[in-house]
């Protein structure tokens, strides 16, 4: 569920960088998010959230930091591993970053490449708040 989740959210809702001036306080509103198929980082993890968490999957909206970009993704509580911190799914090795928000952005396989290579390094986010 969580990874067609996913798959839903990156191919489906496109990046509008005019909504990035939201007033102060804004709340994404996952309704208007899917009926204009878009929005801010915010409204990526939003949406993932209140899609994961209607089937019962434990999310967490985190806002925080990309580098220097002021960013929000999510978090996931898997059973028997607690809450895996901005992870999605696990290659066989190690758990991998869930960020809808740049996963949707990759426009082809040297993108996509760059894409998990950004995502899969924690050292790139800090957390700021759980939500």
């Amino acid at each position: 569920k969580t990874a067609a989740i996913y798959d839903y959210v990156i191919n489906n809702i496109r990046y509008v960088s005019t909504a990035e001036n939201s007033a102060n306080g804004y709340i994404p509103n996952p309704d208007s998010i899917l009926a204009n198929a878009g929005g801010i980082c915010f409204d990526y993890a939003s949406l993932m959230a209140a899609m994961l968490r209607s089937q019962k999957i434990p999310t967490r909206v985190v806002v925080g930091y990309a580098g220097e970009t002021y960013h929000a993704w999510i978090s996931v509580y898997i059973t028997g591993s607690g809450w895996i911190d901005g992870y999605i799914y696990f290659d066989g090795n190690k758990w991998n970053r869930m960020d809808p928000t740049f996963a949707a952005s990759a426009t082809d396989e040297a993108d996509y490449k760059k894409m998990v290579d950004y995502i899969s390094n924690s050292g790139n986010y800090s957390v700021l708040y759980y939500y």
